[in-house]
């Protein structure tokens, strides 16, 4: 689930992303008001959005994450709060999510699916885990022929389009309720990394992405866009 490059790579890249607030603010935006007393995040990381899930009112989050410098920081960080629980396991064949079997109120699964070869099995396990009357968040990056450097040196399998992402999500018996494209602005510099072959974004990149968020974000936010960097589909479980 974690990206496949050297462990360092992972950690720094993750740590950018972290330091990227705004970016994080607004990917966090998206699933705020579905945060319930039980969580599970698949692939969580060092943490960046566990702690946001904890601010937001959770009272449990199981934080799966099997890159094991990850899993360390993750403990590092959260080892000593009883509301968390860090699982060094994959999916979907995670036990430490299938002992939550309908009790989770959210599962958030973001930037991660893509990473999983059996894709469908995934989404199922996760799934499995809502409570009827919960949801289930999943962000993945989007457009297949965006696909390029920086996909394969991320470990990921695909790019998704709108059709392969709703099958998945209500194949595993979801209720789709809205599938939705998200950060049009990420584009342009995810094509021009491709483009120069680069293997990773950069600090640099993410200020500048970070400082033109700022003007971006209330527009997106307004407007429904039929494009983006990322496609984000929310479901739910039926109740009964």
């Amino acid at each position: 689930m974690a990206e496949t490059h050297h462990a360092d790579g992972e950690l720094w890249d993750l740590e950018q992303l972290a330091a990227a607030g705004s970016l994080c603010d607004w990917m966090f935006s998206q699933v705020a008001d579905s945060v319930g007393p039980t969580v599970a995040e698949v692939g969580a990381g060092i943490g960046t959005f566990t702690g946001r899930l904890l601010d937001a009112g959770a009272e449990r989050v199981l934080a799966i994450e099997p890159e094991p410098a990850c899993a360390d920081e993750l403990g590092r960080r959260f080892g000593a709060d009883p509301r968390v629980s860090v699982a060094r396991e994959t999916l979907p064949s995670s036990s430490s999510l299938r002992a939550l079997a309908e009790s989770c109120d959210l599962v958030l699964c973001q930037n991660v699916l893509e990473h999983i070869e059996d894709d469908a099995a995934a989404t199922e396990a996760m799934a499995r885990a809502v409570r009827p009357g919960g949801t289930l968040l999943v962000l993945v990056p989007a457009h297949p022929r965006l696909f390029g450097a920086l996909d394969r040196n991320y470990g990921h399998f695909r790019r998704y389009d709108r059709e392969r992402l709703e099958r998945v999500v209500t194949g595993a018996g979801m209720r789709l309720d809205r599938l939705y494209s998200f950060n049009l602005l990420g584009i342009a510099g995810w094509w021009a990394k491709n483009r120069r072959g680069d293997g990773a974004i950069g600090a640099g990149s993410l200020r500048a992405f970070e400082a033109l968020l700022k003007v971006w974000r209330p527009i997106e936010d307004r407007v429904e866009l039929r494009f983006g960097l990322s496609l984000i589909a929310r479901a739910g479980k039926p109740a009964g």
